[in-house]
């Protein structure tokens, strides 16, 4: 079920608005569908009611020869009459809701002449009893007239054989000479129609809301995308610009504002630390020389020689330490590279000075990065991986858009707690790896730093067949 959700903001307000519009106008749909079907229905009855009182009131001021005409026309048209004597249908008390409603309407077009006058039946299947009624009315006794028995015979003939109406309603009215007015009339009610009329507007209708809400949702939405590229982007480089904080809804801008303020107060955080660093540099060396001089005035040699080793190796950690926290990877303009060509030319520096390195992976592959970073991270990983275990094999991969450098050796490993403990700046695990090895165990930190810097990541594996897996995981520009 959640697959069908949408995942992105813009697809959730659009269900939601579009999803919303649909419901109103089918629920909207169907009250007018019924208002509409009511109010076709009413007319329809109208209509019908309308055509039987007229067609009373022209018989009841017709002559007899006047009466013969009308009855004669009536025969190509809807609705059937005759006359005769007595009613067609019986007095009776038992009234369904089409008869009643006839019988009152047709009352009230006539003048409001008495119901007692008016008699009215809609179909045989009603009843046995009725269709005697009919069977009767169709051989009175009283009409001697064979005109009249001939063409009431008609009327029920074709009435038996299925006439092509919904619903036949048999009228009686007694007209005001005490003679029968007989009409059998097809009333078809409401017929839905194959197409609603309203359908089709309501669907345009939906269809340019729909459009007009996609272009703005867009609009409004384009600022949060924005902000989102823009925070991966202050993830990389702290330098980058700030964002535009004049543009989208006004809950988007005071956004805006504030990563633009978070953004600026991160870049006087890593300033001030860089400053500070510095200073504290500047106020150590001048002990540091001091101290220096002291120590050659010192008479044992032995001794002399240690404080003079301490000192160096003080300095060299202070020269380090200012080196990693400038930060240089990220000051560093993002270029085109390409990237193969780059390792493998510090495989063949490092084969030069007489260490067994092999590369392996593609000849070419263009990278967007910041060369000097990305060549020292390769570099402290190889260096790594010579110290620990003479030799090591690089590769170079990509897949599902994402750039793999791996560098394997065959060393003696690492514990599986101190695999993340290493990254961290000024950390070293002797007891696991060769303890002659020098430095002050930033070149990891290094790495990962330069990692982060290009959106990737930075991690050891221990392999099955023995000694470490450097992996550095870069992902490819979009």
């Amino acid at each position: 079920m959640k697959r069908f959700v949408p995942q992105t903001m813009l697809g959730r307000t659009l269900a939601v608005l579009i999803g919303g519009i649909l419901l109103v106008q089918i629920l909207g749909g169907i009250i007018h569908y019924r208002e509409w079907q009511i109010f076709s229905e009413n007319a329809e009855r109208s209509k019908l009611i309308e055509r039987m009182a007229t067609y009373v009131q022209w018989m009841n001021a017709a002559t007899p020869l006047q009466r013969e005409f009308l009855l004669r026309s009536r025969k190509s048209n809807s609705i059937r009459a005759w006359q005769s004597t007595k009613s067609i249908l019986e007095k009776h008390d038992e009234w369904f809701g089409i008869e009643v409603l006839v019988r009152d309407r047709l009352s009230e077009a006539l003048g409001g002449i008495e119901k007692k006058r008016i008699r009215v039946d809609d179909d045989p299947k009603r009843g046995k009893g009725r269709q005697r009624n009919r069977d009767r009315a169709d051989f009175d006794d009283d009409d001697k007239d064979d005109h009249w028995k001939e063409m009431r015979r008609h009327m029920f003939k074709g009435r038996s054989q299925g006439a092509k109406c919904g619903l036949c309603l048999l009228v009686s009215v007694e007209l005001d000479d005490g003679a029968w007015l007989n009409m059998r009339v097809p009333y078809e009610g409401f017929k839905p129609p194959r197409f609603i009329p309203f359908i089709g507007p309501l669907l345009i209708l939906t269809l340019i809301v729909a459009l007009v809400s996609i272009w703005m949702m867009r609009g409004a939405n384009k600022p949060l995308s924005l902000m989102a590229k823009a925070a991966e982007r202050l993830g990389r480089d702290v330098n980058a610009p700030p964002m535009n904080e004049g543009s989208g809804p006004r809950e988007v801008r005071e956004a805006a504002r504030a990563f633009n303020e978070m953004q600026t107060r991160l870049r006087r955080f890593v300033q001030d630390r860089t400053h500070m660093l510095a200073a504290i540099s500047h106020d150590l060396r001048t002990p540091i020389t001091r101290m220096r001089l002291r120590a050659e005035f010192v008479e044992d040699d032995q001794q002399r020689e240690k404080m003079l080793s301490d000192l160096s190796e003080m300095e060299a950690m202070i020269k380090v330490t200012m080196a990693f926290a400038r930060d240089d990877v990220a000051n560093e303009p993002v270029s085109s590279l390409d990237i193969a060509s780059l390792v493998e030319s510090v495989c063949e520096d490092s084969r030069e000075m007489g260490n067994d390195v092999v590369y392996q992976g593609s000849e070419e592959l263009f990278f967007s990065g910041r060369p000097v970073g990305l060549k020292r991270a390769i570099s402290n990983l190889i260096e790594n991986a010579l110290k620990y275990a003479g030799a090591c094999e690089v590769t170079l991969n990509v897949d599902q858009g994402k750039l793999t450098l791996s560098v394997f050796d065959a060393g003696p490993g690492m514990a599986e707690n101190e695999l993340e403990e290493v990254f961290r700046p000024f950390t070293r695990v002797e007891t696991s790896r060769n303890k002659e090895t020098g430095g002050v165990g930033l070149g990891l930190a290094v790495v990962r730093s330069v990692a982060h810097a290009h959106g990737g990541m930075a991690s050891l594996h221990n392999r099955s067949t023995g000694g470490l897996e450097a992996r550095l995981v870069l992902p490819l520009a979009e």
